[in-house]
């Protein structure tokens, strides 16, 4: 299927700006449906973009004798990634288990950047902008036992799970969106269908394939995240110490599964916008944010907003981090309403990563309360791979007995 887009500007009309912005997403639109015929496979670290020669041309100003598709499949243009992660857990002395691996492609495809600027952007003076790509990330998530290890928690009776992905729901494209990055790098535009989680309540130890696996270290079980869908998120660094983020996703986004759905029809949307301040002294830094959301009705769900605080300190050898979370919502549309946690890390014998974790919350639907405490130690091996045995201690009402104890076993291998 072929999509054509046609749009008449008169550019006495516009500034310097919109015509920037225009032409890199006019490249965008036109690469993109490049992708899709060929059928080709399809981080924010802002970087000042600097003057390269002028005989260097992206495609917004291609020489008459380039051959697009040969220029546009430059090798240097194109980075892809392929990992494979495993994740084993069991509930010693309760007979549960479960099981599941992620393989997943990720990378990403320059239109615009340092050495293929744009002749246009040259001729109105903003050389040093414009980074303009293509991001990507598709993965097939199995399980690897009976149960998945997602399916863990609910099956122990914990509200808080025992981890964040390695479920069953088979292949899916959680990512396919142009990132635009342009003022010399202090604001980062993405648009298409993404998960407008991954600009949102971060913190370093985040990430349930690297570090923590519990859902209130890995994700934020109170706020009610389309899992990806259409959307765009906007992050704004002011100076270096301002930021700020605004997204705005779908709240059926999922529901589409594996599929590529732009359509914005619904008009039951998720909104966030999220402040944050950064600051430095003796070597360390510091950063606070707090995130404010909202996600409208849904024909299951009533309307939901709630608000996250979280602080993080970096100490001054850069070696270990700390960070605090409280978070608060209304409850119609999260596992949990109440949630506050703790979490430290250290690297250690250079390239290995400990960790330590408590963390509780309350039952949006029984008021339950819970808590955690996790433990676990990230080895780099040969190959890329990582070995990571996890523990955690959860207790609480509605858990079986009220205590529960959770080994686990993660690998990850990057190809």
């Amino acid at each position: 299927m072929l999509l054509y887009v046609v749009v008449t500007l008169n550019p006495h009309h516009f500034n310097k700006s919109f015509i920037y912005t225009f032409e890199c997403l006019r490249v965008g639109l036109i690469t993109a449906a490049s992708t899709l015929l060929v059928s080709q496979p399809t981080q924010l670290i802002a970087e000042e973009v600097s003057a390269v020669e002028t005989e260097e041309l992206s495609l917004a100003g291609l020489q008459e004798n380039d051959k697009p598709l040969k220029y546009m499949f430059a090798t240097d243009r194109l980075n892809m990634a392929l990992s494979y992660s495993a994740l084993f857990q069991a509930a010693i002395g309760d007979g549960e288990s479960g099981g599941a691996g992620e393989l997943s492609i990720a990378g990403h495809w320059t239109f615009v950047g340092e050495k293929y600027p744009s002749r246009l952007l040259e001729r109105i003076g903003a050389a040093r902008d414009g980074l303009l790509a293509l991001k990507f990330r598709l993965r097939h998530r199995h399980a690897l036992l009976e149960n998945s290890a997602a399916q863990l928690g609910g099956n122990i009776g914990s509200i808080l799970g025992t981890t964040d992905g390695f479920s069953d729901s088979g292949f899916e494209i959680p990512d396919l969106y142009i990132q635009h990055i342009f003022h010399e790098g202090k604001i980062e535009l993405r648009y298409g269908q993404l998960s407008v989680e991954s600009r949102l309540d971060s913190h370093a130890l985040r990430g349930a394939k690297k570090a923590f696996l519990n859902r209130v270290f890995s994700t934020n079980p109170t706020v009610a995240f389309p899992r990806f869908g259409a959307g765009a998120t906007a992050r704004w660094q002011l100076n270096d110490h301002f930021d700020l983020t605004y997204a705005l996703t779908q709240v059926q986004a999922s529901k589409t599964g594996d599929q590529v759905d732009f359509d914005l029809n619904s008009g039951n949307l998720f909104t966030a916008i999220q402040p944050g301040f950064t600051w430095r002294g003796d070597g360390t830094e510091n950063h606070i944010q707090a995130m404010l959301w909202a996600s409208d009705s849904t024909e299951d769900f009533e309307e939901d907003y709630g608000f996250s605080c979280s602080f993080e300190h970096h100490f001054d050898d850069n070696e270990k981090s700390l960070f605090v979370k409280l978070s608060n919502s209304n409850g119609n549309q999260t596992d949990l309403d109440r949630m506050a946690v703790i979490g430290f890390g250290a690297n250690v014998r250079e390239n290995d990563l400990v960790g330590f974790g408590l963390g509780a919350g309350r039952s949006s639907d029984t008021s339950d309360i819970q808590g955690v405490f996790e433990t676990f130690y990230r080895h780099q091996g040969p190959l890329d791979i990582q070995i990571t045995p996890n523990v955690q201690l959860l207790a609480g009402d509605g858990i079986r007995g009220n205590f529960a104890f959770v080994a686990g076993l993660r690998g990850h291998l990057d190809f």
